[in-house]
């Protein structure tokens, strides 16, 4: 399977990558500055005194941006064993592994702070507003954890920080934040699912990087927030307690417009789980999770981005 084959069907390549063909070729125009140094960069790490040209020696099973790029979009969309992988790219698992590792990287960090200046890193969500669209704000912000199921760790000493009690199985937990839109902002790093949503939320440096002016929504299990972080603008929904059983009128209307504000981060995790990578039960290494998830959340703000110019 290749991509100048693929793109006469489009129905399946969207089926297959979760981008339109469109879309797909403006993602290897943004990336192909960057695979090329990535190249290059490769070549003079592995040696230093290389005198030959980039092209020349053995050639590559891939050697086009796009058939990495697609090989790499359908393992995270559908996820399948690098055997079924091998099958369809006529390649060998080596050459799988191989290229999901170098493309992964490309887009790591490419959309999560849109348009940044190529010479000047954003560092917190106050200068990001510079550079974001003009129909996205960050006015409201909404941040919730997910976790994802990943086999039982051989090691019983390694097993403890991987359960978790809410979902009752092993697995792992990031939280994201994402604007009204549903543009994901920040990814925390990732932890076992024993940790408290709350206490990922203390760990994740993002109460240091919201804006002064900006709202912040949460669930209920962030409770102590606003004891914690006076100064952020926190919207969190009241919760009954042993001392007192049911809440009045207002708290409860208060709670239902919260939940329509923060229903558009769950839809957010929604669109992340559609690629299966981040869905089914997790069968790599624990260390490649976050990137992975920083993966998937790119693509996701690369599509809605998209869409929002289109549108």
């Amino acid at each position: 399977m290749r991509y100048t084959s693929l793109r006469n069907r489009p129905k399946c390549f969207q089926a297959f990558t979760s981008l339109k063909v469109e879309e797909f070729e403006q993602l290897v125009t943004v990336l192909r500055g960057d695979w090329y140094l990535q190249r290059e960069q490769r070549l003079k790490l592995s040696n230093p005194k290389r005198q030959r040209q980039p092209g020349a020696g053995r050639k590559l099973s891939l050697p086009l941006l796009e058939d990495q790029l697609l090989l790499v979009l359908v393992w995270s969309r559908l996820y399948p064993v690098y055997l079924v992988l091998e099958y369809l790219f006529s390649v060998d698992e080596s050459t799988v592994s191989r290229t999901i590792s170098n493309i992964q990287p490309l887009l790591q960090s490419k959309f999560i702070l849109p348009q940044r200046l190529p010479k000047k890193k954003v560092r917190s969500l106050e200068e990001l507003k510079r550079y974001l669209p003009p129909d996205i704000d960050l006015d409201d912000l909404l941040t919730d954890a997910t976790e994802q199921v990943i086999p039982r760790p051989e090691s019983k000493r390694k097993r403890k920080p991987y359960h978790s009690g809410k979902k009752r199985r092993f697995t792992l937990k990031t939280q994201i934040t994402t604007t009204k839109q549903g543009l994901v902002i920040h990814v925390s790093e990732t932890v076992g699912g024993r940790m408290h949503d709350y206490k990922l939320f203390q760990r994740s440096g993002l109460p240091e990087l919201v804006p002064k002016d900006s709202r912040l929504y949460v669930d209920g299990g962030y409770q102590g927030i606003q004891k914690d972080f006076p100064a952020l603008a926190v919207a969190i929904p009241f919760k009954r307690s042993r001392r007192k059983l049911e809440l009045t009128h207002s708290e409860k209307i208060y709670n239902k417009k919260q939940r329509r504000v923060r229903i558009r981060v769950e839809n957010t995790l929604a669109r992340l789980k559609k690629y299966q990578v981040l869905s089914q039960t997790y069968r790599h290494s624990v260390q490649n999770y976050n990137p992975t998830f920083r993966f998937v959340a790119n693509l996701v703000n690369f599509r809605m981005l998209q869409r929002l110019q289109s549108g």
